[in-house]
């Protein structure tokens, strides 16, 4: 149908996981229809908003149900930095998993960022900020994928950003900006989701890299060549575990034991 998400035989399983078989089978349809209104999902006595025909009930999925994030810590995180926060479920499952935690929520994307304002709401630990995780401060371009809003990257300004995909101009902040404007000392768990700028921000870590006590990561290399490369030079000094399909934990040595 127009304007309809193709679902692949291993997305309806996850999407039935997430609903349930009845309202899975009710929301599939009304998919099929092109329908990309927010239904909620209720888990431990909250309301997480979700959009049809989009890849919200499958970041859910990874995020609540394969518990992507979940990996044990040798330390109890205090502050958190989620860059590339998307709608903020895997905010909410840090808040959940670290009640004593401050979390900071990063995300470029206009419509996630609407979305992630309204899911982490009754979080007052929970800072949303909306600006892509940079290098420097700066302005960025902002481009969607095909793939929706989940697969928006950015891009510095140049001829390279002009093209047929949908852009627009976003705000970017350092992590050194983001500590000194909050008056943080260290980041005890980075989040890096944000689809290949990772290249850029750990090409650029000398400043931060030895403040951050772990790092849940996945990596884009199939969107940026040497996103891999740009990570492992910075994180030397890091023990890495693969601890889902896409992310890897990378936990400093320093804070073994901390």
């Amino acid at each position: 149908m127009r304007g309809s998400t193709q679902r692949t035989p291993r997305q309806l399983e996850k999407i039935i996981a997430v609903f349930g078989p009845a309202r899975a089978r009710r929301l599939l349809w009304r998919e099929r229809w092109g329908d990309r209104s927010r239904v909620s999902l209720e888990y431990r006595g909250r309301k997480h908003l979700l959009r049809l025909n989009t890849t919200d009930p499958l970041v859910w999925f990874s995020v609540f149900l394969q518990e992507d994030y979940g990996a044990p810590l040798p330390f109890e995180p205090r502050v958190i930095l989620d860059a590339g926060a998307y709608t903020g479920l895997s905010t909410i499952y840090l808040a959940n998993k670290y009640p004593s935690a401050q979390i900071f929520a990063v995300e470029p994307d206009p419509a996630n960022f609407r979305l992630l304002k309204r899911n982490v709401a009754s979080y007052d630990r929970i800072r949303p900020i909306h600006a892509a995780l940079w290098f420097e401060d700066s302005q960025l371009m902002l481009r969607t994928r095909p793939e929706g809003h989940w697969a928006s990257s950015v891009h510095a300004l140049g001829p390279e950003t002009k093209g047929p995909r949908p852009s627009r101009a976003v705000a970017a902040i350092c992590i050194e900006t983001l500590k000194a404007r909050f008056g943080l000392e260290r980041i005890d768990l980075l989040k890096v989701d944000i689809e290949g700028a990772e290249k850029e921000l750990f090409e650029h870590s000398i400043g931060w890299i030895d403040e951050v006590g772990a790092i849940f990561i996945e990596l884009h290399d199939r969107l940026r060549p040497g996103c891999s490369r740009a990570v492992a030079a910075a994180t030397d000094g890091f023990d890495q575990t693969v601890v889902a399909p896409m992310t890897t934990l990378l936990v400093n040595r320093s804070r073994r034991g901390a």
